[in-house]
């Protein structure tokens, strides 16, 4: 799996769990306050966990540099 599938499948999962909260998660036995604290870190972690891919695939100059195109083929 490459990281851009790998980021795909995380923003899919994470707005999953987003449709969840606003569908209710009292159901799951969380006050609202408390549902947002969990998604909102979940959040954070997605996107901590997508910093450090980028970082060991690309390394810290590579979060600036302009990307490639991409090849047609």
């Amino acid at each position: 799996m490459n990281a851009n599938l790998f980021h795909n499948l995380l923003n899919l999962v994470f707005g999953v769990i987003g449709v969840l909260v606003l569908a209710d998660w009292t159901a799951f036995g969380f006050d609202a306050p408390t549902s947002v604290k969990i998604v909102g870190g979940l959040m954070v972690a997605q996107n901590a966990l997508k910093l450090i891919i980028n970082v060991s695939r690309d390394g810290v100059s590579g979060l600036a540099k302009p990307q490639p195109p991409v090849d047609g083929n």
